[in-house]
């Protein structure tokens, strides 16, 4: 049986609902060709102005409580804006007005909601809205974009749809979680983030070329937006993407690029390499676009991002079959797969790092995988495998140290990891600015770190001692 999930919903009497109504058409038809251009914030601050005037107008005064109510209505999205603005549900699924809005919640895994649309007219009202906000003339029978609040929304309308609209709302965390933020909830282990670490970082000088491949909702741009800390704060990074979900603001030279009428992925990775970048990173690599990408890495581009795939194997497949079209030789460039997994436990679900394969050499046409860590079903735990040879390899050769040097590196990292998860250095300005911290000075970091974990040991030693 589905959880319910109940939401809050606003009393109104006929003649307030008739009023809003009203309102909401006058704002959308004055201000319609804005709109699209206007994040929530900006949104609001329209309507407000809005409201007000035309409340003056009509002589009615209400409280600041009931103007958060018109704007929730006039430029929010109605019966359904708690929704949109919960950040722990990930999406909203709208199966005509006869018919309670579904959600998927980070917690509780897929629910009922006590939110029914009345009538038909009142769900096609909020179509129309959509449609204005993404910036479209007309609707379609079949609609697939971005709303300016960052959201992915599709709208499947009659006939396609045959007998109810249904709109599916796909969102996005507003502050993504770090890395120690992802041990903590137990979608890797420590050692895991350690390896990734010099992965990404490479000494800063020899970072290697990572895909992060995953089933649909499996958070593979959640790890992805996880690990980007970890890049060299002197690095000119460009990143590529149809719906804009990755965020570098804390870095200086970030050139943030999307898709358009104009450019689809293939050029702006074309692009990007007139850009001078240290680092390509692809939101999700889906077409043609591959082979630009793996050409750029051919080239001493560091490259990263995302591919829609359950396994590295699939995903190397993936690559060489159209519409991508790698030429296998080329792959041998790439370093390191990983396979996010979403699993159902209950009626909620939890998302963890369940395989890391590193790509070796091509051999009769096969580009040889090798497992790092493999997830184990009986005791439903990533666990290591062994050590990536030729990456850690690579990394020593150019960095000119030993592969013991790196694997005791790793070691260290993991341990600064387990602090920063114990000491609470997760929010994205903490976690960054510790990471950045330990590339200036690692002794001096390392060492501290050190003494601090000792003496958060013994306090954890003691407590059974007080309590005898």
């Amino acid at each position: 049986m589905l959880y319910q999930y109940n939401v809050k919903i606003p009393e109104l009497g006929d003649s307030e609902k008739k009023l809003l109504r009203s309102l909401e058409n006058k704002f959308l038809m004055k201000y319609s060709a804005r709109l699209s251009h206007l994040n929530r914030r900006d949104r609001e601050v329209l309507a407000k102005e809005f409201l007000v005037n035309e409340l003056s107008k009509m002589g009615i005064v209400i409280s600041s409580e009931d103007i958060n109510k018109y704007l929730q209505y006039t430029s929010g999205y109605g019966l359904i804006d708690p929704l949109v603005n919960d950040d722990e549900v990930e999406e909203i699924f709208i199966n005509g007005w006869r018919s309670p809005v579904m959600i998927y919640h980070r917690k509780f895994g897929k629910c009922k909601t006590n939110l029914i649309f009345e009538n038909e007219n009142e769900l096609d009202r909020l179509i129309d809205k959509i449609v204005i906000f993404c910036g479209f003339a007309r609707k379609k029978p079949i609609l697939d974009s971005v709303l300016p609040d960052g959201p992915r929304i599709n709208l499947t309308l009659p006939p396609v749809s045959y007998d109810r609209s249904v709109i599916t709302i796909r969102k996005y965390l507003r502050n993504p979680p770090s890395i120690a933020e992802l041990i903590i909830n137990g979608t890797m282990s420590p050692d895991i983030g350690a390896l990734i670490w010099i992965c990404v970082d490479g000494f800063g000088l020899a970072p290697r070329n990572i895909l992060i491949a995953g089933g649909t909702s499996s958070g593979k741009t959640t790890l992805l937006n996880a690990i980007l800390p970890f890049c060299r704060e002197h690095e000119r990074i460009v990143s590529i993407e149809d719906t804009l979900e990755l965020d570098l603001s804390y870095c200086e030279d970030w050139v943030r690029t999307n898709t358009t009428e104009y450019a689809d992925m293939e050029k702006l990775i074309e692009n990007s390499l007139r850009l001078r970048p240290d680092r390509i990173i692809v939101g999700e690599v889906r077409g043609r676009e591959a082979y630009n990408l793996i050409n750029a890495m051919n080239l001493g581009h560091t490259g990263m991002g995302t591919i829609h795939s359950d396994s590295s194997r699939d995903a190397i497949l993936k690559l060489t079959s159209p519409p991508m079209n790698v030429d296998p030789k080329m792959l041998a460039v790439l370093d390191m797969i990983i396979v996010m997994t979403r699993f159902h436990e209950g009626k909620a679900c939890r998302r963890l790092v369940t395989h890391i394969d590193e790509v070796g050499n091509v051999i009769g046409g096969q580009v040889q995988l090798g497992s790092v860590y493999k997830y184990n079903a009986k005791t439903k735990k990533t666990e290591f495998s062994r050590f990536p040879a030729v990456t850690i390899n690579k990394i020593a050769d150019i960095v000119g140290i030993t592969p013991k040097d790196v694997i005791a590196e790793i070691k260290r990292r993991e341990i600064l990891l387990e602090y920063m998860t114990a000491k609470g250095i997760v929010k994205e300005s903490e976690f960054v600015k510790f990471i950045r911290k330990y590339y200036e000075n690692p002794a001096s970091v390392f060492k501290r770190a050190i003494d601090e974990m000792k003496t958060i040991e013994k306090k954890e030693h003691e407590k059974p001692m007080e309590a005898k």
